[in-house]
């Protein structure tokens, strides 16, 4: 389900059925791209980026299948003139940026810092997003203010920020195809091949996950997510995963749960996600997750009716991607 903004709203009050622009299946990646541009626009990230300072915010979230992970950066460009970024050195701190068009192709990848110059001709479309993702530990200060700096350290350069014009996209026919992809993008089991360039994606996973608006990483080599429904979703019903020690990722890994629209839910508990640096760990070293159930339980993660959870694994070694390793499955509490 799309993040579409209060500024996207406002302006489908104010239009007629004359002046909007139908959303069939043909064109609807295009159309949530752009209410996710137009969400990032509204935040200030229209020309240059909006740096969120902190892990994704529950109350003000962006898009569906935010992580908790990382420290977001987000931007929109006009490439009617060129725009270059440059990524400072993060040391072994993962940080990566996606650059994506209008119609959610994966145009550049990278996770290696220096200067990169993105142009119309690269990206084949007027806009391209930007999204710069930089791991953090939330429940360090300190290593929150070293994510913020090099937040600050990006430079971005463009001789004229130009102008944001998008089609007044149909609300009502948005909405149709947004439910009813949103459904379906939940039975997806991993998103290898769903994001990418055109020659890198499968066409129907890529159109089933086009709900996300702003697209993942590409490469399964670069990360692999999973995405798991457990059978007694129910809210009620506790389950548990236990997590080895040593998962074979060089970046990390991490489990978040969502709701049945796509969205962290919010909770009193606080708790939506755990991951290799934030998880308490057991005598053995490995890490047990406790999905719903006792909430003074260590990693415990709220499950609202409905739910269910992705595992992130960046940067995965080759027992992940050849398939000799298999991440453990959440089961329910006997």
């Amino acid at each position: 389900m799309s993040a579409v903004s209060t500024g996207q709203q406002r302006r489908e009050q104010e239009s007629t059925d004359t002046d909007t622009v139908p959303v069939t299946w043909a064109n609807y990646p295009r159309a949530n791209c752009h209410a996710s541009f137009q969400s990032a626009a509204d935040r200030g990230g229209f020309g240059q980026l909006y740096n969120v300072r902190n892990i994704a915010p529950v109350k003000d979230q962006l898009d569906v299948e935010t992580n908790r992970d990382t420290i977001y950066s987000y931007g929109v460009f006009d490439l009617t003139e060129p725009v270059t970024v440059t990524l400072p050195d993060s040391g072994d701190r993962y940080m990566s940026m996606n650059v994506q068009n209008e119609c959610q192709y994966v145009k550049l990848s990278v996770t290696e810092p220096g200067t990169y110059t993105i142009t119309q001709d690269m990206v084949e479309t007027r806009y391209a997003g930007v999204a710069i993702r930089i791991f953090v530990d939330p429940n360090d200060s300190d290593d929150v203010k070293q994510v913020q700096k090099l937040q600050d350290e990006i430079d971005v350069e463009q001789a004229s920020e130009g102008s944001f014009e998008i089609p007044n996209w149909d609300p009502q026919s948005f909405k149709q195809l947004d439910d009813a992809l949103t459904t379906v993008f939940t039975t997806l089991e991993n998103f290898s091949d769903a994001y990418g360039d055109v020659g890198q994606v499968d066409p129907v996973k890529f159109f089933v996950a086009s709900p996300s608006g702003w697209t993942g990483v590409p490469q399964p080599s670069e990360a692999l997510f999973l995405q798991r429904i457990p059978t007694q979703n129910d809210g009620q019903t506790p389950y548990e995963l236990t997590v080895d020690e040593n998962v074979p990722v060089d970046a990390f890994w991490s489990v978040t749960v969502y709701n049945r629209d796509l969205y962290l839910e919010e909770n009193k508990y606080d708790a939506y996600s755990v991951n290799n640096v934030t998880a308490k760990r057991d005598a053995d070293g490995s890490v047990t997750i406790h999905f719903g159930g006792d909430p003074d339980q260590p990693n415990f993660i709220y499950t609202p009716e409905g739910w269910h959870y992705i595992v992130r694994l960046y940067q995965p070694r080759k027992p992940i991607i050849n398939g000799s390793y298999q991440f453990p499955e959440a089961q329910p509490v006997e």
